[in-house]
């Protein structure tokens, strides 16, 4: 199956590491990587996206931002945290906006069952 993920990330590493572990259920990953808040919503205007995978801790843009971006343009979107630095605060002010899901980025490959739970792949 072949997905589409924008990826909030300032780290070409991790973004990197998003992907390829997701290639390893077998999806075929087309993505692309942004860190602000103009490429985000030019990227969101440009494509239905299948699924946002969004880091928390960039110099001028963070996952609760990503959000509400998300929930302005197109509130169907999947949307993951994939996150060291977050405060449980944050994780729960997130889900109370419509956040599906959080995984910290030293358990990555957790977020495969949830990918798979949240776009119905069987």
């Amino acid at each position: 199956m072949r997905i589409s993920v924008l990826i909030i990330e300032d780290s070409i590493y991790s973004a990197d590491l998003n992907v390829r572990t997701l290639k390893k259920t077998g999806l075929e990953v087309n993505h692309r990587v942004v860190a602000s808040g103009k490429a985000m919503l030019s990227a969101l205007h440009e494509k239905k996206w299948d699924l946002i995978l969004s880091d928390n801790s960039m110099p001028n843009f963070e996952a609760l931002r990503a959000l509400k971006l998300r929930n302005s343009v197109d509130k169907s979107i999947p949307f993951i945290i994939v996150s060291e630095q977050i405060t449980s605060e944050e994780v729960l002010a997130a889900f109370s906006s419509g956040c599906d899901g959080f995984v910290p980025k030293k358990n990555l490959p957790q977020i495969n069952n949830l990918v798979k739970k949240l776009l119905n792949i069987p």
